[in-house]
């Protein structure tokens, strides 16, 4: 099962504090059925450069390696990026896509939007020929007008909801709407840390299952590894 969305890389964000704590996440985060996981350590344009994210990114992960044993899920490495004004014209962010892939995972800036800021992901999108996976989509709702909630899904961008998204009251019927209508593309566990933001993927499962049925988790997941294996073959524009 993959995870598109963690900060298990030591000392990088807000996530894991170091490469002890990494490792007990990459460990839980396999006994809860991940077998690969793509760390995407939080990137604010107004704070650093992409050059200099990129250095920290393979200092941590060197780190990490060298410790890592052989019961872990696979790692990729990405970015979550901060959508700021401007985005549509830096080649240096694009560097930040997942792997060798052409996705690269999009934070919305959690203030009102407009569409302005689709309009802006768009051009970027055709600008470096990759593909925009918007994180946490579920996270948005309180804060948006519900006229443009409602535009955020009509765009042609890839949609991830956190495990956690299925577990709590506040978004549960969101999650469940934006799967059974096809549109939830993949699923993050936006990890962060052993105890107040662990790995919950398998508690999303379980409650999946309770209420859609194990062949409905399964084509989730299944649909969420062919997606990102295609992603991951083509070549960028």
């Amino acid at each position: 099962m993959l995870d598109i969305h963690s900060h298990i890389l030591p000392k990088m964000d807000d996530g894991s504090k170091s490469v002890e704590m990494s490792v007990e996440m990459l460990r839980e985060s396999r006994c809860q059925g991940i077998t690969t996981m793509v760390s995407t350590s939080h990137f604010y344009a107004d704070a650093e450069s992409p050059e200099h994210f990129l250095k920290r990114r393979a200092h941590a992960q060197q780190r990490l390696t060298e410790a890592l044993p052989d019961d872990v899920p696979a790692l990729l490495y990405g970015a979550e990026v901060l959508y700021f004004p401007g985005i549509s014209g830096s080649d240096e962010v694009a560097r930040l896509s997942i792997g060798d892939t052409s996705l690269i995972l999009i934070e919305l800036p959690f203030v009102q939007w407009s569409s302005r800021i689709f309009d802006e992901l768009s051009t970027f999108e055709r600008n470096f020929g990759l593909h925009i996976v918007l994180a946490h989509v579920e996270r948005y709702q309180p804060l948006q007008k519900r006229a443009i909630y409602r535009e955020l899904f009509e765009q042609p961008f890839l949609f991830q909801c956190n495990a956690e998204a299925f577990l709590s009251a506040r978004s549960r019927r969101l999650a469940f709407d934006l799967m059974d209508r096809g549109l939830l593309h993949f699923l993050g566990s936006d990890c962060h840390n052993t105890t107040t933001r662990p790995q919950r993927m398998q508690q999303a499962r379980d409650t999946v299952v309770k209420r859609r049925g194990e062949d409905a988790w399964n084509a989730l997941v299944e649909n969420a590894e062919s997606r990102f294996a295609l992603y991951s073959q083509r070549e960028r524009a």
